[in-house]
């Protein structure tokens, strides 16, 4: 797939890093895939921090669903979807605002796909020729899916049949070109025009795209946030789903020429890299039980903190309160009852302000005494 505009950019770059590497082309892809990544990064740091907001948020969450759980009637659900929003919305904050990067970011892998698999366009001087060399290559009937590296390989393995077909007089000088583009795909034994294969060294190919995104799914979980409930029916949802991607990577490493299986392994090594880079640079903040408790009896109205605040309070008119009742009884002449005064403000456990407040209270009470 093209795209204008967005696929000539890409299609320019990809051909830099290209003459750049002296025509190697995996490491072209390696150096394409890098940078594109890096272009990409301020989609996946917006992601992140609406990842933090939705962390701060999940008290409350949990307080909410905690609130209704064990009740699952249609109406009762209506009313905690409707709660969980107006939390969301009383915080400013889309729970859905996550997908947006995404979506921003497929037409743009849409194009990368479409230079990568385009390389006459775009990393020959033969581009003009496209059109007659698809022509050629349908009327020859040769197997593959017509994509531009299919021609390549074409022209490389059996350019008699393409020149039989090809309608113009400078397919020699098309060949030569084409047929050093071809070998550029080759890593020794390994030669990236080819689809994957069970036959060696090509069965490489699928094993190494299932290993890597693999193992990429399961890093990205780790340093991403999961706002699922946990419930069972999830957790087997996102297992299933572990094992889904890789398999279709695999399948599609089949249907292609190897050089968009490699492409998609550096994706996922690189995607991987990424998350734990924002991981470190934007850490999402560790949910405890106590953090969720408290947020229930704060939707309760019976919040820890208030509850230490009215204590505080209260103790404070306690100590107080002991103090004038110790000065009354010392006007009556009985020092031992204001030592008991004493004794019982210490036991009250008051507070440094208080015993502050207490003690320039005694020396004026000393005051008046002489």
């Amino acid at each position: 797939m093209t795209i204008p505009v967005i696929s000539d950019i890409f299609g320019w770059l990809f051909k830099q890093f290209y003459d750049l590497s002296q025509q190697n082309y995996l490491l072209t892809l390696f150096l394409f895939a890098l940078v594109m990544k890096v272009l990409l990064l301020p989609f996946g740091i917006k992601q992140q921090k609406n990842s933090i907001k939705q962390a701060r948020l999940r008290p409350k969450e949990m307080a909410i669903r905690n609130k209704y759980k064990g009740r699952n009637d249609k109406a009762t659900q209506q009313k905690l979807s409707e709660e969980i929003m107006k939390l969301y919305q009383e915080e400013n904050v889309n729970p859905m605002s996550g997908c947006l990067p995404m979506l921003i970011q497929l037409p743009i892998l849409f194009a990368l796909y479409g230079v990568i698999i385009n390389p006459i366009t775009y990393i020959s001087s033969h581009a003009s020729s496209v059109q007659k060399l698809t022509a050629a290559f349908k009327a020859a009937k040769i197997s593959g899916t017509g994509t531009q590296i299919d021609i390549i390989r074409a022209v490389t393995r059996t350019p008699e049949k393409i020149a039989a077909h090809f309608k113009g007089a400078n397919f020699d000088v098309i060949k030569t070109e084409l047929t050093s583009i071809g070998k550029s795909f080759k890593i020794g034994n390994l030669d990236l025009i080819e689809e994957a294969s069970f036959s060696w060294p090509l069965v490489l190919i699928p094993i190494l795209t299932f290993v890597f995104a693999f193992a990429s799914t399961k890093i990205i979980r780790k340093f991403t946030y999961q706002p699922s409930t946990g419930d069972a029916s999830t957790q087997a949802s996102m297992g299933m789903m572990d094992w889904m991607m890789p398999l279709l990577s695999v399948y599609i490493s089949f249907q292609f020429a190897a050089a968009i299986a490699v492409y998609w392994m550096f994706q996922n090594i690189l995607s991987a890299a990424q998350q734990i880079l924002l991981y470190k640079l934007y850490p999402v903040p560790v949910i405890t039980e106590e953090q969720i408790r408290e947020a229930e009896l704060q939707l309760k109205g019976k919040s820890k903190q208030h509850s230490k605040k009215k204590d505080a309070v209260a103790a404070d008119d306690y100590v107080i309160d002991d103090y004038d009742k110790t000065v009354e009884k010392d006007k009556s002449g009985s020092h031992q009852k204001k030592q008991d005064g004493i004794m019982s403000s210490r036991k009250a456990g008051i507070s440094p302000k208080v015993k502050k407040m207490y003690a320039i209270g005694k020396k004026l009470h000393a005051r008046k005494k002489i």
